[in-house]
């Protein structure tokens, strides 16, 4: 059985030392954005990758990419990050 998260983390903190425990902080952010981001409704998620386009705010586009359960949420990120190139209407000629 798992033990709780938060006594793993409890004992985790008491027993680790210096190194492990700068070692840990960017997989806990990660995940921490990760729980944030799916603890969100739809909604809200789609409102935040409309501002984040707005704003050019690219960390917020790829943490809803990387972490959305929403694959509407992860598509259009992908579009606002990796926009196409503009077509014009007439075909190039090569001369």
């Amino acid at each position: 059985m798992l033990k709780d998260p938060l006594s793993v983390l409890a004992d985790f903190d008491s027993r680790a030392d210096r190194s492990e425990k700068k070692d840990a902080i960017l997989p806990l952010q990660r995940l921490a954005k990760k729980i944030e981001i799916q603890l969100l409704p739809l909604l809200e998620q789609r409102l935040r990758i409309m501002s984040a386009e707005s704003t050019g705010d690219r960390e917020t586009l790829r943490n809803l990419r990387d972490f959305s359960q929403h694959e509407e949420i992860r598509n259009w990120a992908v579009e606002i990050l990796n926009p196409k190139p503009p077509t014009s209407g007439y075909p190039r000629l090569a001369l």
